[in-house]
């Protein structure tokens, strides 16, 4: 094997898996921040091209050819565009690593982020999951801890009223940066590193969801199965929300959300409450919907919707969306 070649039978201690659809110059971005790292803790990282078909995976495959970390890198091209999960699935397969840390392509590391990371593991034997700070661009922290989405949930985002939350304060899914003190159901994978062993436990990331909802269903899975999530404010990744995907802009334009963030929203409930799962939480919603609008009567407008919000919660409640 020459000098510069990926070795597919090495045994690294950290894998980064990152999928791709359509943001080349992104991925190349958070690959030059991670070139520097990657050999400091023995690691590599594996590009999943999810089927892009505009030239990404000519391009990521060219920019490898020339990064000064390439016998630690590696592109793939997946058969189609399965999704979020199907690609990192594809990402498991193709590395072998004692960590694996799925990163999105508009992320970016900070110097030390991945020895932090690894320190914290070494230090948790017991833990199976590790989340990291995530700033935005201009160093704001962002939400990446998470409650679990439940039926109060769904009742509070729809009343969006501050009373409301206060009574119910389990159902605030958000878990914000100041807040340290309340372990998180789920969180954000945008930016997540999870012990190998915890993953064959779980198994792979179920590839029903398209986009969105997996990373709180696989944190249930992993924790299910024994392994305890730890915050990492030490490790410092750069993520703004929504940069590959758009759809924080999306949220606050009032445009409509994908078909398929509704399916996954389905599919979510379906396997935590049930068949009736997705039918709950959908009356759930409308009913904290109610009150949101009630208060717009007395003077204080409701918050903006997406467009046809009513009428797309029900995407996915039959058939589509089941578990």
């Amino acid at each position: 094997m020459a000098k510069d070649e990926y070795d597919e039978n090495r045994r690294f201690r950290l894998g980064v898996v990152i999928v791709n659809y359509r943001t080349p110059a992104l991925v190349e971005a958070c690959l030059a921040s991670l070139a520097r790292q990657l050999e400091e803790v023995e690691g590599a990282c594996v590009v999943v091209d999810n089927a892009s078909g505009d030239g990404s995976f000519e391009r990521l495959c060219a920019w490898r050819e020339i990064a000064p970390a390439r016998a630690r890198m590696k592109v793939v091209a997946a058969p189609g565009n399965g999704g979020f999960s199907a690609g990192n699935n594809i990402g498991f397969e193709n590395i072998r690593s004692e960590f694996v840390l799925l990163l999105n392509s508009d992320a970016e590391v900070r110097p030390g982020a991945l020895k932090a990371l690894l320190a914290a593991a070494e230090a948790a034997p017991a833990a199976g999951v590790f989340t990291p700070k995530i700033v935005s661009s201009d160093g704001a922290p962002q939400v990446s801890r998470f409650r679990r989405h439940s039926l109060a949930s769904e009742f509070v985002d729809g009343a969006q009223t501050g009373p409301v939350t206060r009574l119910l304060p389990h159902g605030e899914t958000p878990i914000f940066p100041d807040d340290v003190a309340t372990d998180p159901a789920w969180v954000s994978f945008a930016a997540v590193m999870i012990r190998r062993a915890a993953i064959d436990r779980a198994g792979p990331m179920d590839e029903g969801f398209f986009l969105y909802y997996e990373d709180c269903d696989y944190c249930r899975r992993l924790t299910r199965r024994g392994a305890e999530i730890r915050y990492v404010p030490a490790a410092v990744f750069v993520h703004d929300a929504g940069g590959s995907t758009k759809l924080s802009e999306k949220q606050d334009e009032g445009a409509r959300l994908p078909a398929y963030y509704y399916r996954s929203r389905a599919r979510y409930f379906r396997k935590v409450y049930g068949p009736a799962g997705p039918f709950l939480a959908n009356i759930a919603w409308l009913a904290g919907r109610l009150i949101a609008l009630m208060r717009g009567v007395v003077g204080r407008p409701a918050p903006q919707l997406s467009r046809k919000r009513y009428a797309d919660i029900w995407l996915g409640w039959l058939g589509g969306g089941r578990a």
